[in-house]
């Protein structure tokens, strides 16, 4: 990859990247249905509980889709299925379309090379008052702080934090707290090889807009990249007002996928 300020990615890096994106959300129960990998968790974020057609199937979309529809009934989750560029039947979308399943909730997948300018380009996010800092890695302890600022519910939250626990690579947790110890945002970074994902980036309501957020972000990619890193990844909506933010610390739009649910037959 070159060292030039707007890195051009190739289709190889792309898709190391959604299979990494794919291991960091993990679901902590699921199924594979000819192809399909079903994710069951009942936590709030959707990557961890939607259909990913990453194979080639050998059965019918009809008998697929009947199989799938029972997996959600019985853990009483909606049928949700995530689109991107490689999915292995090109005419998915279209059936799913066809079936009356709006798309929604777009997302970006951006990517932030830390090789190139890392330095300047973070240099003007500071911030002028007084903020510490605190790192935790225990899977219980992130999803306390993560419960209080976002209002998971306690199923939602036990669901992330088993998924935490069992996954097998590193991460870390950033939260920023005010002059009065007030707990005010958090960022999660999940690292395997050379990436790192931004995850549950999270703003108490009353501390929006000051920064907060965006000084964790570049402490924790700081850190990352000390430590190895050399690409940044994150999945923020299209309609999110922070994708600006993120691309003011370097992350370009590299691929977006979607959503599409199926409803009851």
């Amino acid at each position: 990859m070159s060292e030039n300020t707007t890195t051009i990615w190739s289709e190889r890096d792309l898709r190391r990247v959604e299979e990494i994106s794919q291991n960091a959300s993990r679901p902590e129960r699921g199924v594979m249905i000819d192809g399909w990998s079903v994710g069951l968790s009942p936590s709030k974020a959707k990557r961890s509980r939607c259909v990913n057609p990453f194979y080639a199937s050998a059965r019918s979309f009809d008998e697929n889709l009947a199989a799938v529809r029972a997996q959600y009934a019985q853990a009483k989750l909606p049928c949700v299925f995530r689109l991107t560029r490689w999915i292995s039947d090109p005419t998915l979308d279209e059936r799913l379309a066809a079936m009356g399943a709006e798309a929604f909730d777009t997302t970006h997948v951006q990517l932030c090379d830390l090789n190139a300018n890392f330095e300047r380009r973070v240099s003007g996010f500071t911030v002028n008052f007084d903020m510490s800092i605190e790192k935790r890695s225990s899977p219980s302890s992130i999803g306390d702080i993560v419960q209080k600022l976002r209002g998971d519910s306690a199923e939602e939250i036990a669901a992330l934090v088993e998924r935490w626990r069992t996954l097998p690579l590193t991460i870390q947790s950033y939260t920023a707290y005010d002059q009065h110890g007030v707990a005010a945002s958090h960022v999660l970074t999940i690292a395997e090889e050379h990436c790192v994902g931004v995850f549950d980036v999270v703003t108490r309501d009353t501390h929006r807009g000051r920064g907060f957020a965006s000084a964790l972000i570049v402490r924790a990619l700081t850190d990352a990249r000390a430590n190895g890193a050399t690409i940044a990844y994150l999945q923020v909506m299209t309609t999110n007002p922070a994708v600006k933010v993120y691309e003011r610390l370097g992350f370009t739009t590299a691929y977006d996928y979607w959503y599409r649910t199926v409803g009851d037959v």
